[in-house]
């Protein structure tokens, strides 16, 4: 395969970038990682496995279009679109089993990407108002809430966005979730800032440096990937770095103890908020199981 290829016939690529990754090591696409809630903040209350995440969006997409039917519009329910870049964490811990089979996923991605794009469909940009509103709800509507960090966000109670999350999720779940994904940012700048996590990512960046890989922070390795492939497109060569790089960061972080650092680091810094805000977060946890079994009542329906 050409250093010089393009994505230019993303579908046939797709097969070629299969058997390369699969030949390479990296078989499996990133929506069939298997999932990894190492480092996220409140034990991942706020995270969903891309499975579930796709369950979840296919249900609420039912109820929207449900929703939709019933004030007399059509609504194309659209498929789950995962662009995330990197390891499924905030942190980028990586798992040697993961950077093995998929590196850090940003390969099959750059072409997934792609075949979307190719795919888009430009009529939702014809849309009367009135099929917005419908939609996304109305400024008579409009509801604000401010989270203990700060942000505050917005949205419109009657549309049928708002009214399918509320069927899914129950009534108290946008306001609780975005109250603890704050919360979660928070933990994390926290930890990223502590004297214990950057003594370990410097022990990460020495380890790196003896392999031949000068990156100063763990975001320089999906730089260098990123970088490779706007020059050169979803190649195998691309490919190769990838898992190169990838397997390599995942043996410095374990020689590093990243791991148990952010996991030390992120309790101490998590129980300073646990108190204040249990309750929230109870209440949370209990939207997310009931969510994820009514999604499975929809879907399977």
């Amino acid at each position: 395969m050409s250093d010089s290829m393009r994505l230019r016939d993303p579908a046939g690529l797709v097969a070629v970038l299969v058997v390369a990754l699969s030949v390479a090591g990296c078989a499996s696409t990133p929506g069939h990682r298997p999932p990894d809630e190492v480092g996220y903040p409140f034990g991942g209350v706020t995270h969903f496995s891309e499975r579930r995440a796709a369950l979840l969006h296919e249900a609420k997409e039912r109820l929207v279009a449900e929703c939709m039917a019933d004030r007399g519009f059509t609504y194309e329910v659209s498929p789950a679109v995962t662009d995330g870049e990197g390891p499924d964490n905030p942190y980028g811990l990586l798992s040697p089993r993961e950077a093995r089979k998929n590196g850090y996923g940003m390969t099959m991605r750059h072409v997934e990407r792609a075949e979307r794009e190719e795919k888009r469909d430009e009529r939702a940009n014809s849309r009367g108002e009135r099929w917005k509103e419908a939609l996304t709800g109305t400024e008579e509507h409009r509801v604000s809430f401010t989270t203990p960090t700060g942000r505050t966000f917005t949205y419109s109670s009657d549309g049928c966005v708002h009214r399918a999350r509320t069927r899914l999720y129950g009534k108290s779940w946008y306001r609780d979730f975005h109250t603890v994904q704050s919360l979660s940012n928070r933990v994390i700048r926290a930890v990223t800032d502590s004297e214990e996590f950057e003594a370990a990512q410097q022990r990460w960046a020495d380890c790196m440096s003896s392999a031949g890989h000068d990156f100063d922070t763990m975001q320089g390795p999906l730089r260098a990937v990123r970088q490779a492939l706007s020059e050169q497109g979803a190649s195998r060569e691309v490919a190769d770095l990838e898992l190169s790089l990838s397997r390599q960061d995942a043996r410095c972080q374990r020689r590093a103890e990243l791991p148990a650092t952010v996991g030390a680091v992120q309790r101490r810094v998590e129980s300073e908020a646990l108190p204040e805000h249990r309750d929230t977060l109870d209440r949370l946890r209990v939207s997310r199981t009931e969510a994820v079994a009514r999604a499975r009542d929809i879907v399977d329906d």
